[in-house]
């Protein structure tokens, strides 16, 4: 009776279908990993535009800026980039038991210089004495 030989290892398509496997597993952990990245880089835009709105508010309310109802364009500078910002001012009178006198209300929306105006990444509104 002859001896029986035991095979030991992979066969062929036992490799190939660990490479496939593999593969489709490193597209999708790649795909994933872009993603994040893309991701990590738009919040950090939209936290930047929104201390930018926070700092032009904050102007307006510690009387750095003029506050006059109307509209304006401003640009400015953070994070060595150049911001453009809408900054809308508007006299507001609160209702309140007491009679309190009007205030101005301001709204400011952000967006990088280079990019869509109709499209701010951050809004930020406050309100002031005249």
């Amino acid at each position: 009776m002859p001896a029986r030989r035991t095979s030991r290892g992979f066969t062929l398509l036992e490799v190939l279908v660990a490479l496939v496997v593999l593969a489709v597993a490193l597209g999708a952990l790649i795909k994933a990993g872009s993603e994040h990245a893309r991701n990590t880089a738009y919040l950090q835009e939209r936290a930047l535009a929104g201390w930018v709105a926070g700092n032009l508010v904050a102007d307006y309310e510690a009387g750095l800026r003029r506050i006059d109802t109307g509209s304006e364009r401003v640009t400015s500078r953070l994070a060595d980039r150049e911001w453009e910002a809408q900054i809308d001012i508007t006299n507001t009178v609160i209702e309140a038991p007491l009679q309190l006198p009007a205030v101005r209300r301001i709204q400011v929306q952000v967006w990088p210089a280079d990019g869509d105006p109709d499209h701010p990444l951050a809004r930020a509104t406050g309100y002031a004495l005249p």
